[in-house]
């Protein structure tokens, strides 16, 4: 009898966890994924990428090249640097990304 018990509570408690997971917003997780992408091309820490910083980081990155190509045109005040909100721009202006391989 207790182990139909301790049985049913780890069910439950399983459960219930899964559906608490279940129910956190999915917005966070890609504003991670920026916040991590900017850090590790800002090797420096200053908070806005340079040219330098685009170069070295496309080098080994293909889907980098877009960055390092619109370099200018993504430094919309030209400080020779792109930060935060102007890459945040840069993205909303360009609309929807559409994966790679051609697939929606």
């Amino acid at each position: 009898m207790t182990k139909h018990l301790l049985a049913a509570g780890l069910l439950v408690a399983t459960l219930a966890s899964v559906k608490t997971y279940a129910q956190q917003p999915q917005q966070q997780q890609p504003q991670q994924d920026r916040e991590g992408f900017f850090k590790k091309i800002d090797t420096d820490g200053d908070g806005k990428l340079s040219k330098t910083e685009v170069d070295v980081a496309s080098k080994d990155n293909k889907r980098l090249a877009k960055l390092k190509d619109n370099f200018d045109a993504i430094d919309t005040n030209k400080d020779t640097f792109i930060d935060k909100d102007e890459l945040k721009a840069y993205r909303k202006s360009q609309g929807p990304r559409k994966k790679e391989d051609g697939s929606k």
